[in-house]
């Protein structure tokens, strides 16, 4: 017997569009999935739901230090426009600022300004009470609610920004290295760790040249290639330096990056158990804590 699952896709065009599909949704009993246009972390999609895309929110409005944005506002033009004004975009996403929002992605400069997080004024979302103004959906991966428009810090652009890095396979060396690093203050400092040869790769972006001895130096802040989520998982940790050592040795991750500020680890093995000790869940599903807000704001739980 052939099992025949229907995914109905939705386009609104404003927040009471948004606002008429979740109470006819709600109304018929049907679930609800939302979708941006990133091709980022994403949920696995149920049978039989229905998809609301964003691609018709997606106006954007920079003033002064801020941009007003709907949420499948495409993350990269925001970028491009605010460095015409001399303005820095605080995120290397390449996808809507739903999908950003919805997964609070860290990415290498959240060193120096935090995840989505930290540079969001406010967010309006959009599930079965109406709409609502509160951050603490950020990371909540579309549980509870559509995210339909945001407000967004933007930072003075630095003239120059000068990358280190250097490959380093002596662990006390490498703690005493990153201490040094954090000391002077980087914009960006990504470390990565390949479990094949037990190296250990420094990235460190500055925005004021430092004579390192032993580092490449270049132009630019480091970049994070990922080709996919497949047994990854997000560890939380408090001593960045610390509990990135520790972790590699004590679980021997085929690969795990950390970004300096964000006191998050993106831990790569093939089997969980050997996080049990830690505190982790799987990178393609939001904080434990999501699923408590859950109950009480998608209290008829049509969200997928």
């Amino acid at each position: 017997m052939i099992k025949i699952i229907f995914v109905l896709e939705v386009n609104p065009a404003d927040e009471n569009e948004v606002f008429q599909i979740i109470s006819e949704s709600k109304k018929d009993n049907k679930k609800v999935g939302i979708r941006g246009f990133g091709s980022h972390t994403k949920r696995e999609i149920k049978p039989d739901i229905m998809i609301i895309t964003t691609e018709k929110l997606n106006n954007f409005e920079i003033s002064e230090n801020k941009v007003i944005a709907d949420s499948g506002a495409d993350v990269k033009k925001i970028r491009e426009e605010a460095l015409q004004k001399g303005l820095l975009f605080p995120s290397i996403y390449d996808g809507s600022i739903g999908g950003l929002l919805a997964l609070n992605e860290m990415s290498s400069i959240s060193t120096a300004y935090g995840t989505p997080w930290n540079f969001t004024e406010w967010v309006d979302f959009i599930n079965t009470f109406g709409k609502i103004r509160w951050r603490a959906v950020i990371g909540s991966q579309g549980l509870f609610g559509v995210i339909t428009k945001a407000s967004l810090k933007l930072y003075e652009k630095p003239s120059k920004v000068f990358i280190y890095e250097r490959e380093i396979t002596d662990k006390k060396e490498l703690k005493l290295e990153l201490r040094k690093l954090i000391g002077l203050k980087p914009i960006a400092l990504l470390v990565e760790y390949e479990g094949d040869n037990k190296a250990f790769e420094i990235h460190a972006s500055y925005v004021t040249q430092y004579d390192l001895q032993s580092y490449s130096k270049d132009e630019g802040i480091p970049m994070i290639s990922e080709v996919s989520d497949k047994n990854s998982y997000i560890v939380e940790i408090s001593d960045f330096v610390e509990d990135f050592i520790s972790i590699a040795e004590r679980v021997s991750p085929y690969y795990m990056y950390g970004i300096y500020g964000v006191n998050l680890l993106k831990v790569y093995v093939t089997d969980d158990s050997l996080l049990r000790d830690l505190k982790y869940y799987p990178r393609n599903k939001p904080h434990p804590v999501f699923y408590k807000l859950k109950r009480v704001l998608d209290f008829y739980n049509i969200f997928a």
